[in-house]
């Protein structure tokens, strides 16, 4: 699955100026991008809108791959990340159809990589024309 990070210009707001919001998408004409795009990409701004967000769900993951935690439930905006050994399961609470389906299942080293590069990108400038890409397997 590849996805892309990158900002969006919003327009002009008429005090603070140009607009641009961080978005994240699955390249279209993939097996599962619908998937991608509503359990991982839709789900990054309500979850992680600043880099200590992103590292403090990656510091979750690695406390459960190193054995200290069992489980950990993260999120925040009508979207949560129950984590455990076996994964993360994504449940989006504004709508019941999105809550404990199998297609919100995803490894943990899945969500490492996808909360490591949005991490990145709210790094950078928002104006940045820049594109990351990340290729999960």
């Amino acid at each position: 699955m590849d996805l892309k990070f990158y900002y969006a210009y919003g327009g002009i707001h008429p005090v603070i100026g140009p607009v641009f919001y961080a978005s994240a998408a699955a390249l279209p004409d993939q097996a599962d991008s619908q998937r991608y795009d509503l359990y991982v990409c839709s789900v990054l701004m309500a979850i992680a809108q600043i880099p200590s967000s992103c590292e403090r769900i990656i510091n979750a993951i690695s406390s459960i791959e190193d054995g200290i935690e069992s489980s950990i439930v993260e999120g925040g905006n009508d979207v949560l990340l129950y984590m455990d050994a076996t994964g993360v399961q994504v449940d989006i609470q504004v709508n019941d159809d999105w809550i404990g389906q199998p297609q919100g299942r995803f490894t943990l080293k899945e969500w490492r990589k996808v909360l490591e590069q949005w991490k990145r990108l709210l790094e950078m400038p928002e104006d940045s024309q820049e594109v990351l890409m990340l290729s999960l397997p």
